[in-house]
């Protein structure tokens, strides 16, 4: 892969004698290869091993707050991953149960920190160091019997940073403060659990009815500044009530919905950002208990 990215910093702060100097310009390039060898050892289960390689390219800061933050581009981030995995179907495949782990290592990984200065405050793009990402993921799916299918997933996940390299405002030194830091959007557990229901058709369409049941273990939005970002975990119910292949001549059907989100009333955070010296943090939540109705018309 090959990036060239051309930029541009249009600041008000900027004085007339720094116009050129505010335009950057810089290449990137990455080779990254994919390596997996399965072995099927029924006709209904296999198990593969996986390495692969990838990469983020780098970029310019666009809302930089100065210029010499615009001018120093950030690198590119790489990550190596291992993974191991089984994919199955089982129970003349009414049952399917695929499950993995995997580590992921990380380089030069990109985070966003905050600076605040003349120009203005922003969040810069910066290569931080290095993170260890591992864990553990499995979904299970099923239909019993006719018209009822479930599903349940877990995922656990071991997030962390070896290296996390901020320069302290204080000595303008580099330092690593990995050993206060939290990665963030990386909860510990997730999972889901569902059930459908699809009814006997009647002469006027079929009945399908839904739940699901989803959890958040509790998230940082900030690596190192967690004293107003941090958010509880979760757990969220959703439902649908479906009424669909409503006949409406030769040219089409109707479906009808009946849904809610969120049934439960759960006040939670998806975003939250902590300003520190600026004396004050502000968050995005998630919508509260919410209730729809869909009028679906599909042409034949």
């Amino acid at each position: 892969t090959e990036d060239e990215k051309n930029a541009y910093l249009q600041n008000e702060n900027i004085a007339e004698t720094q116009v050129e100097a505010a335009k950057a310009k810089n290449e990137w390039d990455n080779f990254s290869y994919l390596f997996n060898v399965a072995w099927r050892f029924t006709d209904d289960a296999n198990v593969y091993l996986k390495y692969s390689t990838g990469y983020n390219a780098g970029g310019f800061n666009a809302r930089a707050g100065t210029v010499d933050d615009f001018q120093n581009p950030f690198d590119e981030e790489e990550v190596s991953v291992w993974e191991l995995g089984l994919k199955s179907e089982w129970w003349d495949n009414r049952l399917r149960f695929n499950a993995a782990i995997f580590h992921n290592d990380y380089t030069d990984i990109q985070v966003a920190q905050f600076a605040a200065g003349a120009g203005g405050a922003s969040s810069n793009i910066v290569n931080a160091g290095e993170a260890t990402y591992q864990g553990f993921e499995m979904e299970l799916t099923a239909a019993p019997t006719d018209g009822l299918l479930l599903n349940v997933s877990y995922g656990y996940l071991d997030a962390e940073y070896d290296e996390y390299v901020q320069r302290n405002p204080g000595t303008n030194e580099l330092e690593d403060i990995s050993g206060i830091t939290e990665v963030s959007y990386a909860p510990e557990q997730t999972w889901t659990v569902g059930a459908q229901y699809d009814f006997d058709p009647f002469s006027f369409g079929q009945l399908s009815m839904r739940a699901d049941v989803s959890y958040f273990d509790e998230i940082v939005f900030h690596p190192y500044q967690n004293d107003h970002t941090p958010t509880d975990d979760r757990t969220l119910l959703d439902a649908r009530i479906s009424l669909n292949d409503i006949g409406a001549g030769e040219g089409g059907s109707f479906r009808l919905s009946l849904w809610g989100k969120n049934l439960t009333d759960e006040e939670y955070r998806l975003f939250g950002i902590d300003f520190g010296t600026l004396g004050f943090s502000n968050a995005v939540f998630g919508a509260p208990r919410t209730y729809g109705l869909d009028v679906v018309y599909n042409f034949n």
